[in-house]
This record gives structure tokens, sequence and C-alpha cells, in this order.
């Protein structure tokens, strides 16, 4: 504890200043009256001091955060349960929580009773406004006495961790992604990378070649069957997240970076309970490979994972993740959430989809997530859209996002791209 006189604060200083010189004045001139009035002004900054030292010496803390780990914009319930057990009451006692501005507006009120004993509750709101792993506390206490006259701060050592966690939007099944669904029938199955084609048989459409008409099906059937092959495929997903800082626009929870990572957890949940393995690439490197995980450590790890996402700082382009993504295994699925591009995005996407058997792209337009006065130049705008197309051109299916289109539309737009070739 600091030494009692460097608790006064500079009103009684100044009280306790003026107090001893009155006294000198007052024994000086004989005046008794101004000498009581003296004693008293100094007597005050002591009390004070008295007062203060004492508070606080048997105050218990207890914090909650209920619940630990909320949504992007979810709002959150903090508790602070205190209990003061014999200490001198005459100190009013102000608390300050220390919060993060991520989470809201610093919780501060003020306490003060003649009871040496008791028991308060205080809830304030904790709202995360952006993802990441933060810490609550540790609790300020400042104790001074009524007039302002002496200070003593203290502060627990505690601490919760709180995680605000992206939006997670519920997708809707994909039918024209191999192994998709949610049903056992539709639950993929890990027979190898490489092997003879399986053929299968289904309907027949109008504008099907009839070469492939499968007649043994067709009699015993009595319609018409057409064969219809499907390259052996393995149940594992690479999802390229595009975390190039000038790849994006706006900022905070609206941002066009903060509903990418949204799809991308998104879409990494759908398709984790669809029994896929799963491995987040960003600008940077891998995130995450869920494979050998059990489902449960996955999901939560992808979780984790997206929440410490981050923009990738520097003026990075995509060939470490394009050689990240290579080195891996070919033939399965890739899906992409992109932003701003320009033409060496393109190739490096053209190498990306060379080994994969299918390439879905959500690709953002990262202006509509900015004011107009941030936006992109002309010749920048012309050379994203030119790159739509290319990347279109290479095989890859394409869904354009604009402002605000949300995560299970742009979902659905790829379904219906899929079903369409």
């Amino acid at each position: 504890m600091r030494a009692p006189w460097k608790l006064l604060t500079g009103r009684g200083w100044a009280l306790l200043l003026f107090g001893v010189l009155g006294c000198v004045a007052a024994i000086m001139l004989g005046q008794r009256d101004i000498l009581w009035f003296a004693v008293a002004l100094v007597l005050l900054p002591l009390v004070a001091l008295v007062a203060v030292s004492r508070s606080g010496l048997r105050l218990k803390a207890e914090r909650r955060v209920s619940p630990p780990r909320g949504v992007l914009g979810e709002r959150l319930n903090g508790a602070l349960t205190l209990t003061n057990k014999g200490s001198f009451p005459l100190a009013v006692l102000r608390f300050e929580e220390s919060l993060p501005r991520e989470l809201g507006r610093r919780p501060r009120f003020t306490m003060h009773t003649v009871k040496g004993t008791w028991r308060r509750t205080v809830n304030y709101p904790i709202t995360g406004s952006a993802r990441g792993r933060y810490t609550v506390g540790p609790l300020l206490v400042r104790a001074g006495d009524p007039f302002g006259l002496a200070r003593l701060d203290r502060r627990f050592s505690s601490t919760t961790q709180v995680l605000v966690t992206p939006r997670v939007v519920p997708l809707s099944v994909m039918a024209s992604a191999p192994g998709s669904g949610q049903t056992g029938d539709s639950t993929p199955r890990r027979i190898g990378l490489v092997g003879q084609d399986d053929v299968l048989i289904r309907e027949y459409r109008d504008g099907d070649d009839v070469r492939r008409i499968h007649w043994r099906s067709t009699a015993r059937r009595d319609e018409l069957m057409v064969r219809r092959e499907e390259q052996s495929w393995d149940p594992s997903l690479t999802l390229l997240l595009d975390s190039r800082t000038q790849a994006h626009a706006g900022s905070g929870p609206d941002s066009s970076f903060e509903w990418a990572v949204s799809a991308v957890a998104s879409i990494a949940r759908h398709m984790q309970r669809a029994d896929y393995n799963l491995r987040i690439v960003d600008a940077a490197g891998v995130l995450i490979d869920t494979g050998g995980m059990d489902p449960a450590s996955a999901e939560d790890g992808v979780l984790l994972a997206l929440t410490d996402a981050a923009l990738t700082p520097g003026d990075p382009d995509l060939q470490l993740a394009t050689d990240t993504i290579t080195l891996g295994k070919s033939g399965e699925m890739m899906i992409a959430v992109l932003g701003r591009l320009t033409h060496a995005d393109v190739a490096a996407m053209r190498t990306m989809r060379a080994s994969r058997s299918q390439g879905l792209a959500i690709v953002l337009d990262v202006d509509s997530f900015t004011a107009r006065r941030f936006r992109a130049t002309p010749e920048q705008i012309e050379e994203h859209q030119e790159c739509l197309v290319q990347l279109a051109a290479g095989n890859w299916r394409v869904v354009p996002v604009r402002h605000p289109m949300g995560v299970e539309d742009a979902w659905r737009q790829l379904d219906q791209i899929g079903a369409s070739l």
C-alpha cells in the first residue's frame, strides 16, 4: 500500500495546508475561534485518510459472463457479485470494470452504505462488435471520502476470458455438390481419389445424349434410363478465405471481410455435418486442417480458428495460398470466398482449380460494403468484372455478391448454377 500522505487529493492537500497556516496565524494573533476552525480544517483530511485507507480491506468480487462465448453482434450479460465484510463504512466505493472497447462501454457504478457487511450484484451488458478473444477485468475499486479529500485505488487480479465468434448461418442442402446432404443416403464414403468411374442410373431427361441410354435398365423399368458417370471422390474440402487487406473494404461487423469469414464459417459447419474433412486456407497459409480430428473437436477447432482470422498485413497475393492448396490432395472439392480480384488472382485460381473435382467461388463486390469515397477506381472495377468472366470460363462456378445479400442466398445461387450445368 502507498504511504498514507500519497492518498490525499489536491483538494485534501489544499485543505490541510490552509488548516496548518490557519493554526499558525491563530496562535500568533491569539484568536481562539479561528484556531478551532483551523484545527477542523486539519482534521478533515486526516479523518478522510483513515476512512479511505481502511475501506475495502475485506472486499471480494466474483465475475460471471453468460454465455462466455458469443456471436458477433450478440449481447452477453456480465454480472459482478461484490461482498464486503467488516470494512470501515465511511468511504464511498466507486467501481470500474476493465472492458475492451470492442465489447462496449466500461461499466461504472458507485456504492456507499453504513453497513459493515453487505452483498450486491451488478449486471451490465456486453456486446461483441468485433471477432476475437478478449479479457474482461480486472475490476478497479476506488475508495474516496464524500468530500473528495483522499482517494485509494485497488485493482483485483481476477479476469474472465470472452470469445466473440463469427456469425454462422444455417445453409440448405446443396443438391449439386456430392455428399453435401444431411441424410444417410447422401453421406459420403471415402472411396479413394483415383479409381474406376462409378456408373449410376437415372431417369432420361430432355437433352440427354441417346448414346447414354442404359437399355437393360430401360427394359426392366419400362421407362428410359441413362447412364451418369461420376468420378470417384473423397469427402474432403478445401476452403479458401481471401484475407488480403487490399481485397476488402468496409469496417466493423458489416465489412466485406466479416461477411467472408461468416460465409466460410457457415459453409464449414454445413459441410462438417455432412461428414467432410476440411482444410481452411487464407493468404498466409493453413488456418486449420481437421483431418484426424473427432467431429466435435473439428467443429470447435474451425470456429476458434475463424475467430482468430484476421486480414493479412502488407500487400500479399494468392501465391502462398496457391502453393499450399496445390500441395494438398488432388480430386477434392474446393470453395473460395474472394474479395476484389485482379488478373494475377485469376491465374492463381486456375492453378488451384486444375486438380479439384469441383470449384465454387463466392466473389464479393467489396465496394458495396463501404462508402463511396473509399471505393475502387474505375480501372479496378473493370478489371474485377473481367476476372469474374475469366473465372467462370476457367470452370469455376461463380456467384457475385453485393451488400446486403446474405450467405444463405449466395449458397442457394451456387446450387442453382450447379444444377443448370
